[in-house]
C-alpha cells in the first residue's frame, strides 16, 4: 500500500467495498432462502395426513370421505399442498394437487429409484414433472409395506420471494456503488486533482519557470490552504531571488563604478610618481605643482572611499547610534553652513518648534548636508534654497527645495542610484561621484523613513523625507 499512489487506493477501497456489499448480498439471499425453505419444511413434518396410507391400502371405513380409491381424481378442496404415494410397483398415485388460485400443478417428478432409497422419512428438492415449478418434498416409507406416501409444497413463493430479495439487493448494491463511484470522483476531482497540478507545477519551477504558480481551488478544500502556502512560499522565493539577483547587478554596477571613480586618482598619482622619477619635475615649482595635484587626488579619492564604506555600513545595517535628535537645529546649522560655503545664494531656513527624533546625530547631519550641497552643486547661482522642517506626533517631515533648472523624468527615477549623474561626462566637478544622494537614501531608510524626490524641467527640486517620531 506504501508504493500505490492515492487514487489507486481510492480506487482500491471502492473495489473493496463492492466486494465487501457482493458478499454480504449473497449471504443475505442464502440465508433468507434457506430460512424460507426450513418453513416450508416445518410446514410440511406439521401438514402431513395420517389417513392417507389407509386410503391407499384400501382399509378405510364408510366414513372415509371415498368410497373407494381413485387414482389421479383427488376430491375437490383448497390447499398448496401435494399429496400422492409410490407403490410396490414403482409407479406415483397422485392424491391431491396445489390448486391455489385455481391453477393446478404437475406432481413432483419422484422416480421409485429415488423412493427405495428412502429408508424411514427425507426431505428433498425436485422438479415437477412438467412445467418450471419446484418442489419441496417429504417422503416417508409406510412401515406396513413397501409404499412412499409424498407430501410437497410448491417453491414458487419462495423462489420469488428470493428473486424480488435479489433485485432489491442489486438496486442497493448498484446505488451504493454509484454513490461511492461519485464520492470518490469527487475526492479525487477535488483532493487529488490540485495535488496533481501542485506535481506539475513544482516540476515547472524546479524545471526554472519561477513564475508558475499554482491554481488555487475552492476555498472550502484543504488543498486551497496548500495552495495558498505554496503561493505565499514561491512569491518570497521569487522575491528572494529577485532581490539577490538585484544585489547581485548593484554590486556589479557598484564594482565598475568605484573602480571607474578610483581610476582617475590612481592614474594621476602614478603618473606624477613616474615624472619625478624619469627627472620630468626638475623645472622650478614643477614639483609644487605635483604634490597639489598629488594631494588633491588623493584628498578625492579618501572621500571616496569613505562614502563607499558608509554605504557598505548601511547596507550591513549595522546599529544606529541612536539619541534624541533635534531635527530644526539640524536645519538650521545645516543652514548656516551653505551660507559660507554659497553667501551669493538665498538659502531659507523654516524650522520653528523643535522636532526630536530617536536617530544617529553623525548621519542625520550628513544628509542634511548632502542634500544642501546638491542643492548648491547643481542649480544656478542665484537660485534660492528652502530647508523647511514639519513634523505631527507620528512622523517628521523635512523638505529641501531649490529653485533651479529641475530635472526630466528619467532622471528623477534614478537619481538615488549609486554613482549616477546625469551628466555624462561623469566630471568630478559637475556631477560629483555619484553618492551623494544614495548615502541619504540608506541613512534615511536606516532610520526607518522614506525618501522622495519631486522634480520637473523649469520648476526646480524638492527632496522630501520622512522619519518616524
Amino acid at each position: 500500500m506504501r508504493t500505490m499512489s492515492l487514487r489507486t487506493r481510492l480506487l482500491a477501497g471502492m473495489a473493496f467495498v463492492a466486494l465487501v456489499l457482493i458478499v454480504v448480498a449473497v449471504a443475505i439471499t442464502t440465508a433468507t432462502r434457506t430460512q424460507l425453505i426450513e418453513q416450508i419444511d416445518d410446514r410440511l413434518i406439521a401438514g402431513a395426513s395420517d389417513n392417507r396410507g389407509d386410503e391407499f391400502r384400501g382399509d378405510r371405513s364408510d366414513g372415509d370421505r371415498h368410497s373407494e380409491p381413485v387414482p389421479g381424481a383427488p376430491p375437490e378442496r383448497q390447499s398448496d399442498f401435494y399429496e400422492g404415494a409410490i407403490g410396490a410397483d414403482g409407479e406415483l398415485v397422485t392424491f391431491f394437487v396445489p390448486n391455489i388460485g385455481g391453477e393446478e400443478y404437475a406432481p413432483p417428478d419422484v422416480s421409485a429409484e429415488l423412493a427405495s432409497t428412502i429408508d424411514s422419512d427425507a426431505i428433498f428438492t425436485t422438479d415437477a414433472i412438467e412445467g418450471s415449478v419446484e418442489y419441496r418434498v417429504r417422503a416417508v416409507r409406510d412401515p406396513q409395506g413397501d409404499s412412499v406416501f409424498i407430501t410437497a409444497l410448491p417453491l414458487n413463493d419462495v423462489e420469488s420471494t428470493v428473486t424480488r430479495l435479489i433485485w432489491v439487493e442489486l438496486l442497493g448494491v448498484a446505488s451504493i456503488l454509484a454513490v461511492l463511484g461519485l464520492v470518490t470522483w469527487w475526492m479525487i476531482r477535488l483532493g487529488i486533482r490540485p495535488i496533481k497540478q501542485m506535481t506539475t507545477t513544482a516540476t515547472e519551477i524546479a524545471a526554472g519557470d519561477l513564475s508558475a504558480r499554482v491554481d488555487e481551488s475552492s476555498p472550502a478544500a484543504e488543498s486551497h490552504e496548500l495552495a495558498v502556502a505554496l503561493n505565499t512560499m514561491l512569491g518570497t522565493i521569487q522575491g528572494a531571488l529577485d532581490e539577490q539577483t538585484e544585489s547581485e547587478n548593484r554590486l556589479r554596477r557598484f564594482v565598475s563604478d568605484a573602480s571607474h571613480e578610483l581610476r582617475t586618482p590612481v592614474t594621476t598619482i602614478r603618473g606624477y610618481a613616474e615624472l619625478y622619477r624619469v627627472g620630468g619635475l626638475a623645472e622650478p615649482g614643477a614639483l609644487d605643482d605635483a604634490m597639489r595635484r598629488t594631494e588633491e587626488e588623493s584628498l578625492r579619492m579618501s572621500r571616496l572611499v569613505e562614502d563607499m564604506l558608509l554605504l557598505a555600513k548601511l547596507d550591513e545595517q549595522r546599529p544606529l547610534d541612536r539619541r534624541p535628535v533635534d531635527l530644526a537645529q539640524l536645519a538650521i546649522d545645516a543652514g548656516a553652513d551653505a551660507r559660507v560655503v554659497a553667501p551669493d545664494r538665498s538659502i531659507i531656513v523654516e524650522a520653528g518648534t523643535p522636532t526630536v527624533v530617536s536617530g544617529d546625530d553623525d548621519r542625520l547631519r550628513q544628509v542634511f548636508a548632502n542634500l544642501v550641497g546638491n542643492a548648491i552643486a547643481h542649480t544656478e547661482r542665484g537660485a534660492s534654497i528652502t530647508i523647511r522642517v514639519l513634523g505631527d506626533d507620528h512622523m517628521a517631515r523635512v523638505e529641501v527645495e531649490d529653485a533651479g533648472s529641475g530635472m526630466p523624468p528619467e532622471v528623477v527615477e534614478r537619481v538615488t542610484e549609486r554613482f549616477y549623474r546625469a551628466d555624462p561626462s561623469r566630471s568630478r566637478q559637475q556631477g560629483g561621484s555619484g553618492l551623494g544622494l544614495a548615502i541619504v537614501d540608506a541613512a534615511v531608510s536606516a532610520h526607518g523613513g522614506t525618501l522622495h524626490v519631486e522634480s520637473a524641467p523649469g520648476r526646480g527640486t524638492v527632496v522630501t523625507f520622512q522619519i518616524p517620531r
